[in-house]
């Protein structure tokens, strides 16, 4: 069984380094999915953790009010359907700070923010009982620090790397306004950490592995097989990684 859970750096890649890993080991990946988890832990809608998520974790992109108006009619037309998804699929559900909002602005009943920690807290552990499942970007850092079985990776890059990472990924035209982007995601992370745990993300001790990205075209399938041999000895879904 293996869980790995990637935090770090707002802009070093953990989202993408996140996805090589799981299709490596053909193991699960929650960034987005893990919404659904704790709305239902809640008895909430999708849609309202996903306003809290942008509450708590504000982004100053300059993209996120055109994704909100291109996407409002998705959420005007999403009707029929589970209850607790409000019509919504994963495709349009935000992370917590290292990719851009891209789910519609919805109107919704508000979460106790203690709730809503306390719920992704929850979720994050009843995954990882479950086994063999990459947790991107939600504190599974120090969710999972006393679990034997997971392999906890932080994720760092140079300045002028987060920022081209940002730019490319998001369509910024300016550095400078990525720059403010990886900023501003910071504020939140830092805060989500230490008010909930008392840690800094950036803390290298809070990690089992530590690795540098770059925006070298390999670097992302290079620091995912490095994860990957990390977890030599582990058994994933049956076959022991060697």
């Amino acid at each position: 069984m293996a869980i790995i859970t990637i935090d770090g750096q707002i802009g070093a890649g953990a989202p993408d380094v996140g996805r090589h890993v799981a299709r490596m080991l053909r193991i699960d990946y929650y960034d987005r999915l893990l919404l659904s988890g704790v709305a239902k832990t809640i008895g909430a809608t999708v849609a309202a953790v996903q306003e809290k998520e942008q509450r708590l974790h504000r982004f100053s992109d300059r993209l996120r009010s055109a994704f909100e108006r291109a996407l409002q009619g998705l959420a005007m037309g999403a009707g029929a359907g589970d209850p607790y998804f409000g019509g919504m699929y994963p495709g349009t559900l935000p992370l917590t700070w290292d990719e851009s909002p891209m789910g519609p602005k919805v109107q919704a009943f508000q979460v106790d923010n203690r709730e809503y920690a306390e719920a992704t807290s929850r979720q994050i552990r009843e995954i990882a009982t479950g086994g063999n499942a990459v947790i991107v970007h939600r504190a599974g850092c120090v969710e999972l620090r006393s679990e034997p079985e997971a392999l906890r990776v932080g994720l760092f890059a140079p300045e002028r790397d987060r920022i081209w990472r940002v730019m490319t990924r998001e369509g910024f035209l300016r550095p400078e306004d990525a720059k403010q982007a990886i900023v501003e995601r910071e504020k939140s992370q830092v805060a989500y950490f230490q008010q909930n745990y008392g840690v800094h993300p950036h803390d290298e001790d809070l990690y089992d592995l530590k690795l540098t990205t770059s925006t070298a075209s390999s670097a992302i399938q290079l620091v995912a097989l490095k994860i990957v041999h990390a977890t030599r000895g582990q058994v994933i879904e049956g076959v022991t990684v060697v």
